[in-house]
């Protein structure tokens, strides 16, 4: 019972230091979105999900311009 509550008090030290810069020095909370977090667009890491469609993007681009092309067999055979 001695350890739970030692753990316990040492959770609740830890979550008041992190708060103390939100709650006191008006500091925003951390952006932990990927898209919008600013170091991780510096480093080039993008949001798995934005990188996927973007791949879907080019893919869909590529087999509609594909699907336009016609070959044409007798020039080919002259």
């Amino acid at each position: 019972m001695h350890t739970f509550l030692a753990v316990l008090v040492l959770v609740a030290i830890a979550f008041v230091a992190l708060a103390v810069n939100i709650l006191f020095f008006n500091k925003p909370f951390p952006e932990t979105e990927i898209g919008k977090n600013k170091e991780m667009r510096k480093r080039g890491i993008k949001c798995a999900k934005s990188e996927e469609m973007l791949l879907h993007r080019k893919r869909m681009n590529v087999k509609n311009r594909l699907s336009s092309v016609t070959l044409d067999v007798e020039k080919l055979q002259k």
